[in-house]
């Protein structure tokens, strides 16, 4: 039986895990839940320091907060921390969601991972029951007990991890890994939320996935660029795997479609883009004509032709307008009364969860 300090009142529900236990205590002087991670075994003391130093480095909504760390009876270390109620994503409500749900999730994962390596850390065990969503509908990311600063001390001996969402690279006799075993595992991580399982080959020792193309076979109809940069995340190699800030652009440019607007402001006049219309044509006669185009991700040049520039560089087919430009039409040559200056501004919608 573990002591704790009389502040902590435990509620005498307790989840063993592999790593350690957990507690769930009230904290009676601050009035609220917490979680108490409880490592015994003195050789793991180091796994718990390790989750401490990783938490106490975490500025993230999508990571839980660490409040105190508790020296218990004899080398036991207990980490007090954010409680999050409700269940992990193992959990069927979480399975085979429909796609903008999917991408919501998925997303949240993505910028906990990507907030984890922004502060230098690998996890190390990302996987569904290591997150759950808040009552707001935030995800938390949790358990750090295998956490490890990145760098080219990253190293262990022997595969430590979960199977299935384990990297390839962690299952060598002398592991050195970097941010993208997080990455696999994220990869892993989506595609047992879109399928509700895991394919053979991925569970094999060590996983096999061949660079085969699994988010294509979905039913969900995700964008092929978007499935590619997720199947990019079950890369067999480290280096071929995307950046999780890369991840998260991805995954968020897809979650704001058609959402942008755009408003052009030409001869005083205003002109809006968006996803109820999505052209507008500027001209002015016997000099120059540009057609911008909204295709739901992107503000487009889809025809440009005599005097145009953006920016004072001339434009081409396909070019995307940046979030703030000045579209002119008459080079520089010509008097003012014969040129035509339109203001071009895009809005940064937010994703609303």
């Amino acid at each position: 039986m573990i002591t704790l300090p009389a502040r902590y009142v435990s509620t005498g529900v307790v989840a063993n895990g592999g790593m350690g236990s957990v507690l769930f205590c009230n904290d009676s002087h601050l009035e609220r839940p917490v979680a108490i991670k409880v490592l015994k075994d003195p050789k793991q003391r180091r796994r718990i320091i390790d989750e401490l130093q990783a938490l106490l480095k975490m500025r993230s909504k999508h990571v839980v907060q660490v409040y105190d760390v508790l020296k218990l009876d004899g080398d036991a270390l207990g980490i007090v921390q954010e409680f999050i109620a409700g269940v992990d994503l193992f959990d069927d409500r979480f399975k085979k969601l429909a796609l903008d749900s999917f991408l919501q999730v998925i997303w949240q994962i993505s910028a906990g991972i990507r907030d984890i390596h922004a502060a230098g850390v690998i996890h190390r065990d990302i996987k569904p029951n290591n997150m759950k969503m808040d009552s707001e509908g935030i995800l938390k990311i949790y358990d750090f007990g295998l956490a490890r600063d990145s760098g080219p001390a990253a190293m262990t001996r022997g595969f430590v991890g979960t199977q299935g969402f384990g990297a390839p690279e962690l299952y060598a006799m002398q592991a050195t890994f970097t941010q993208a075993v997080d990455v696999y595992a994220f990869g892993a991580t989506a595609l047992y939320l879109a399928t509700g399982d895991l394919p053979e080959e991925l569970c094999a020792i060590p996983p096999r996935s061949a660079g085969r193309s699994y988010f294509s076979a979905l039913p969900l109809g995700i964008d092929q660029h978007l499935c590619d940069v997720l199947d990019a995340c079950l890369a067999p190699t480290a280096d071929d795997r995307p950046s999780m800030g890369a991840v998260t652009d991805v995954l968020m440019r897809y979650l704001l479609r058609d959402k942008h607007q755009a408003l052009a402001v030409y001869g005083g006049s205003p002109r809006y883009l968006n996803a109820n219309n999505r052209a507008v044509n500027l001209e002015l006669k016997g000099v120059g004509a540009i057609a911008i185009n909204y295709n739901g991700l992107d503000f487009v040049v889809s025809a440009a032709s005599g005097e145009v520039a953006i920016n004072n560089r001339r434009p081409n087919v396909g070019d995307t307008l940046p979030g703030s430009c000045v579209v002119s039409l008459g080079d520089a040559h010509r008097r003012a009364n014969e040129r035509a200056f339109i203001t071009f501004d895009v809005s940064h919608p937010e994703i609303v969860l």
